[in-house]
């Protein structure tokens, strides 16, 4: 999706959301997001409040016109859209055949740049042995894979919106600890994989993880090297929403490894202030966040 042009390097937005009102209205009984919550002290009143806002964003994500409005408002002038036919398609990863076919589809014929996943398929993890053609086929296609979580849906992560605020993060660690430990990083080592507000926990704990890897002989079977190495090889997006967290991300993987984020049409309202502000990052480096990063992952020129 892409809004007006302009002379600077064009910012791109990787993560933005969009439906088909259609499709979700099918899918919601099975969505997290359209759940009411049942904590003990939880109103009517807050329920019914939770669930316009729910109508709101959900609006949002299919008002094209809203869209490049708020785009235009945001400094953003391309948005790479999750669930949707302008970048990715969104794979049936629970059918790891299915998967592969869906992938090869939808950059052969329709020309996408990848594809949208969720950090498990069904009962497996990402690193299953079952999901090893799907990586192969990402890698041989060059095709951009784009994980953000579905959801938590652990009796633990029920509470509070829990699911969403805690349970995210530990769902994106989760998957990239898989795509480690699981060999795929190791066997599949030129896979371009960007995940969702900034990886999650694991980025921000590496010192244990890299210890483990030393000490540990059976946490490195399916690695050659130190996991830090291997979180250097994936795309994260910015969408972290305090600028000590960003800094912290760009030292551990490198400002050339940090894609711009909203989570549009929530999250981040001003994502590209929030980068072009973190002072500490020289502009060299804010620029490659902003857009020149993605440019150069999607193919796209930059200007």
């Amino acid at each position: 999706m892409t809004s007006s042009s302009r002379a600077r390097p064009r910012a791109i937005d990787f993560h933005a959301h969009i439906i088909v009102p259609e499709v979700y209205a099918l899918a919601a009984p099975h969505n997290i997001f359209s759940e009411l919550p049942t904590d003990p002290g939880v109103t009517d009143d807050m329920r019914k409040s939770i669930k316009a806002r729910a109508a709101t964003v959900l609006a949002r994500m299919s008002d094209l016109t809203d869209r490049i409005i708020n785009m235009d408002a945001m400094g953003v002038d391309v948005q790479v859209l999750s669930a949707s036919l302008v970048h990715q398609g969104l794979e049936p990863l629970h059918v790891p055949a299915l998967a592969v076919a869906e992938l090869e589809r939808c950059v052969r014929e329709l020309r996408l740049k990848g594809a949208a996943i969720s950090t498990t398929a069904g009962a497996m993890e990402l690193g299953d042995p079952q999901l090893r053609p799907f990586w192969g086929k990402a890698e041989e296609l060059g095709a951009v894979i784009y994980i953000h979580p579905g959801g938590n849906r652990d009796r633990r992560f029920k509470r509070f919106h829990l699911w969403n605020s805690v349970g995210q993060a530990f769902e994106e660690a989760m998957a990239i600890s898989s795509l480690m430990y699981d060999g795929v990083l190791e066997t599949f080592p030129r896979l371009k994989i960007c995940v969702s507000h900034g990886g999650g926990y694991m980025p921000y704990y590496m010192g244990r993880i890299d210890r483990n890897y030393a000490e540990k002989a059976n946490t490195r079977v399916n690695m050659s090297k130190p996991p830090i190495e291997y979180l250097r090889t994936l795309y994260f997006d910015s969408c972290v929403y305090e600028r000590a967290v960003l800094q912290h991300l760009v030292d551990k993987v490198g400002a050339e490894r940090v894609l711009l984020g909203s989570d549009y049409p929530v999250g981040e309202g001003k994502p590209v202030e929030f980068v072009t502000g973190t002072d500490t990052l020289s502009s060299a480096q804010q620029e490659r966040i902003v857009g020149t990063n993605a440019a150069a992952l999607l193919g796209l020129a930059n200007s």
